[in-house]
């Protein structure tokens, strides 16, 4: 009180006054508010777009930190070539405006000076197009990317320069100055500090080569490229590492110019060979146990250090624990080296994380394939524990079914960490065919033939084939019909119907009739060969009639004139792990039958069929894998009454899917005129090198050896009575299904045999 007393009240007037002055509603009074956001300077650009970048709001406070940052984020849109901002005062408001320069726009983009590369690709290249803002740094790119391109074209004097030359209205015009120089070739690839590797063996590591004017044409050498020698030098190191050198380097590749051309070398350090010393493992444990852990790992004591080795060791010892359900297991391999051992130790350092569990099994891709057909395939299922060799079986089985052209399976995470969904992605390809066509040959006469087949009808997976020939020789209707997994179960059933009727040389022949056919794969042979083994068993009933026997047919045609009917059962057993049916790369597949006809019918024969098939690609290249193909048919049937064997199930070899070089049924046992009338044991084998021309269209080449010839009743097979011939082909998996058309020649031609026999085929290879 005594305070108050002694101030005067015109001095706590102005202490009140000046309590207010510094109060918030105060200082709120006196803050500069945005009244307006206006852009000035821009005359292509919308006020709108510039205003996207803008987090300054008029009616809110204006702050320095703010209105910069905007003007950073309105110059990053790259339309401007100067961004600044100020604030303009009118009366008792403040105006935030932000004046920009607008880059130019390009009008035109002008090429000169270019002869060998044309200006469609250079453009390309270039990356810089009319109507776009001009950008220094963008043309200085292209340019950059446009000079590589020459490079690998030969020419490595070429020199880019461009101008740029205003017009009306805030447009450019740019120019491009090309000076392409002469071209020049690569000469030698060398190699320097390698003792202890040879150099034929360097050589055929790296892919840079020097110039050939017989191959360099198709093959594209004879040029330096920036990104090879980078892969040359990956691939060299990576080659050095794998034979025990772990301390080698490799300098970068020098290029040199002289008279001739260029020389490109490859300077090495060697350093000296290392051996795997101690390998052990920390961490998480299989069982508990070090040695369980390292099962089947390549790296071993004593053996010459190899960093593959090493690394597939680690994607082993992973996979280990994905089977166990530990999904995201992490295996990192410490090395400890001894240069004066010359030795290296491994500890696989195991983290195996947390156990997963499978949550969903999301199927994406299947247009037409229902969602059952591809789960049914699948060896995991939602709840499951996860598994990646399960994960990868399921990958294969569903390749294998030759319905997609792609196949990836991949785990993804989800809100609970034990916890991951699997993604099953299928790109779908053409599992439907349809071919009508006419023609005429010396073997078959005139023909029309019509072909309509679906391997996945309806996406139920069922297989339904329509066949029809009508010609001048023929008059035959097949259809055919399979279901895989009757209900989803392991079932198989399917039916054939046929009425064939063909004209040869000697004698007519009609078949009319039809087989129905049940299979269940092995079970007892334990579920990881559940899907590669399956037997089935097929009984079939046909009518056979054989007319207008010449009279100088063979004996065996003339004697078995008329009419007859077999009825029969043929158990089969097949094995099959081909990738893929309609276009194979790796894999088997292995068909045991033996028909026993006599069930009811007058024909009274058995007939034992053998079949191998065997894919294995051989290089990988960045097209597709080289591949190599045999297959070895061997046959062999008689009679239960002595009888000759019946002429509807003789083996006439010759044709597309047998021995190439002779046309359909030309080999195998003749009469003293030279006419075929088949043989009751028949084996041949066809030899091939399958290698990708063109991926993107599936067109594939095909070399071949084929050897083959069937025998008689009372013959036994003979290799030295084999066929043989070779040639060349193509493969294409064309929309419509796969087409063969391939060129044989016969190595031990004999009188009356063409030089040259061409075939054509459309399906899959047999």
């Amino acid at each position: 009180m005594k305070f108050l007393s002694s101030i005067t009240l015109k001095q706590l007037g102005a202490l009140i006054a000046i309590l207010m002055y510094f109060s918030p509603a105060a200082v709120l009074a006196d803050e500069e508010l945005i009244s307006k956001i206006s852009v000035e300077g821009n005359r292509r650009i919308p006020y709108s777009t510039v205003m996207l970048q803008v987090s300054s709001q008029p009616g809110a406070p204006l702050d320095d930190s703010a209105v910069q940052n905007d003007v950073k984020e309105i110059y990053k849109t790259g339309f401007f070539e100067q961004v600044t901002a100020k604030v303009r005062q009118r009366g008792n408001s403040s105006e935030l405006v932000f004046d920009v320069v607008e880059k130019p726009a390009l009008r035109g983009v002008l090429l000169q000076g270019n002869d060998e590369v044309g200006d469609d690709t250079i453009k390309e290249k270039l990356n810089v197009s009319a109507r776009r803002f001009l950008d220094k740094q963008k043309i200085l790119a292209g340019i950059a990317e446009l000079k590589k391109h020459y490079q690998t074209l030969g020419y490595y004097d070429t020199e880019i320069d461009y101008t740029v030359t205003p017009v009306l209205d805030n447009q450019v015009d740019v120019t491009f100055k090309i000076k392409e120089g002469e071209k020049v070739r690569l000469r030698k690839v060398a190699f320097e500090g390698n003792r202890k590797i040879d150099t034929s063996d360097l050589e055929s590591i790296v892919k840079t080569s020097s110039y050939s004017w017989w191959s360099s044409w198709i093959t594209g050498t004879g040029v330096v490229k920036e990104e090879q020698l980078e892969a040359d030098t990956r691939e060299i190191t990576r080659y050095y590492l794998n034979n025990g050198y772990a301390d080698v380097r490799i300098s970068e590749p020098e290029v040199e110019r002289d008279e001739k051309g260029l020389k490109v070398t490859f300077k090495i350090t060697e350093g000296e060979q290392y051996t795997f010393d101690e390998i052990t493992v920390s961490g998480d444990l299989i069982g508990e146990s070090v040695q369980t852990t390292l099962d089947g790992i390549k790296a071993e004591p004593g053996k010459t250090f190899n960093v593959d080795d090493l690394r597939q060791d680690s994607f082993l010892i992973t996979d280990k624990f994905t089977d166990l359900g530990y999904a995201f297991a992490n295996v990192e391999p410490l090395t400890e080296i001894d240069r004066d051992a010359h030795t290296v130790s491994i500890k696989f350092n195991v983290n195996k994380g947390e156990r997963i569990t499978v949550n969903r099994i999301n199927i994406r891709g299947n247009t037409k394939t229902l969602d059952n057909v591809v789960r049914r395939t699948l060896k995991i299922n939602e709840r499951d524990q996860f598994s990646s060799s399960s994960i990868r079986r399921s990958q294969e089985l569903l390749s294998r079914l030759g319905y997609f052209d792609e196949v990836t399976i991949t785990p993804e995470s989800t809100e609970k960490k034990d916890e991951v969904d699997l993604n099953v992605s299928v790109r779908e390809g053409s599992t439907g065919t349809f071919s009508a066509g006419a023609g005429v040959s010396s073997g078959e006469g005139f023909i029309v033939n019509t072909r309509v087949s679906e391997n996945n009808l309806f996406g139920y997976g069922y297989s339904l084939a329509l066949n029809v020939d009508v010609g001048s020789r023929n008059d035959n209707v097949v259809v055919s019909f399979d279901n895989p997994r009757v209900n989803d179960s392991w079932w198989s059933a399917g039916f054939d119907i046929l009425s064939v009727e063909r004209e040869f040389d000697d004698y007519d022949r009609r078949q009319q009739g039809g087989s129905i056919t049940f299979g269940y794969p092995l079970v007892f042979l334990g579920a990881e060969l559940l899907d590669d083994f399956r037997f089935t068993i097929k009984y079939e009933y046909l009518n056979i009639k054989i007319n207008n026997v010449d009279e100088d047919a063979p004996v065996l045609i003339q004697d078995q004139e008329g009419t007859s009917t077999s009825s029969g059962i043929t158990p089969r057993l097949v094995r099959n792990t081909i990738d893929n049916p309609l276009n194979p790369s790796r894999g088997s597949r292995q068909l045991i039958s033996l028909e026993m006809a006599g069930l009811g019918g007058s024909e009274e024969f058995w007939l034992f069929r053998f079949t191998n098939t065997w894919y294995y690609p051989l290089v990988d290249t960045d097209v597709g894998p080289i591949v190599f193909s045999n297959r070895i048919r061997f046959g062999y049937g008689d009679t239960w009454d002595g009888d000759d064997f019946p002429l509807f199930r003789r083996f006439f070899p010759g044709g597309i899917n047998s021995v190439r070089g002779f046309e359909s049924g030309e080999l195998g046992p003749k009469d003293e005129n030279g006419n075929e009338y088949g043989g009751s044991k028949e084996l041949d084998g066809n030899f091939e090198i399958i290698f990708p021309m063109f991926a993107e269209l599936g067109l594939k080449g095909v070399v071949f050896y084929d050897v083959g010839n069937a025998f008689d009743d009372d013959e036994n097979i003979d290799l030295a009575e084999l066929r043989h011939a070779f040639g060349w082909g193509f493969r294409w998996n064309s929309p419509l299904g796969p087409i063969r058309v391939e060129v044989g020649y016969p190595i031990d031609r004999e009188e009356g045999e063409k030089g040259v026999v061409t075939h054509f085929s459309f399906g899959a290879p047999l």
